[in-house]
């Protein structure tokens, strides 16, 4: 089974990072903290067409990507992940090829947005993250739709650059890292959740 080398990175990154707080993570897990890598990129100004692989929306509101269920089951197949019930867990031999991955100088500003998206558990629980994405306007819409639909078309993407600019203005003195407007961004959206429900 051919996939997606970025995809199967990005996998192969969250698993890891994920792993090490619980030991085990799940596929939707891996499609959350992606999405939310992506949208990480965009915030640095990349274009979206560059991460390498699409998502689309679920009625549920959450980011769904193909080419990271074909990774998944690529990686589980090779012996990369182990599956335990419901559960994933990486393998000895999954973090020596991510060792091997992470090292390259082409991975290293996907890697950049990936760790920032995983630390936002240090403030996050996943539940929170998904909850807080959920609000993203792309997933929203989605999930008011009864179907599938693309993320991040031209749209899309001129409302987030325009939100992130606003962030970036309000976040000037933090620098260059992505884990700062990562947990700034999700708590706005988590409280933009909670008010529609009150």
């Amino acid at each position: 089974m051919r996939f997606n080398p970025d995809a199967a990175f990005d996998c192969l990154f969250i698993a890891d990072r994920l792993g090490q707080d619980t030991g085990s993570f799940t596929g939707a897990e891996l499609h959350l903290f992606g999405y939310l890598a992506c949208l990480l990129w965009l915030y640095r100004r990349r274009a979206v067409s560059d991460w390498g692989y699409p998502f689309v929306g679920t009625e549920l509101g959450a980011p769904y990507s193909q080419d990271i269920d074909m990774s998944i089951r690529g990686l589980t197949e090779r012996g990369y992940f182990v599956s335990i019930q419901e559960r994933l867990r990486m393998t000895d031999s999954g973090r020596d090829i991510l060792r091997d991955l992470a090292g390259l100088s082409l991975n290293q500003e996907r890697a950049d947005c990936l760790r920032a998206a995983c630390a936002s558990t240090a403030a996050f629980s996943v539940g929170m993250v998904g909850s807080a994405l959920a609000e993203e306007p792309e997933l929203r819409r989605a999930r008011a739709l009864p179907m599938s639909r693309q993320l991040l078309e031209e749209p899309a993407q001129s409302q987030l650059y325009l939100q992130f600019e606003a962030l970036r203005g309000a976040l000037r003195q933090v620098g260059d890292d992505l884990r700062v407007p990562a947990v700034v961004w999700l708590e706005a959206l988590y409280r933009s959740g909670e008010s529609i429900e009150a």
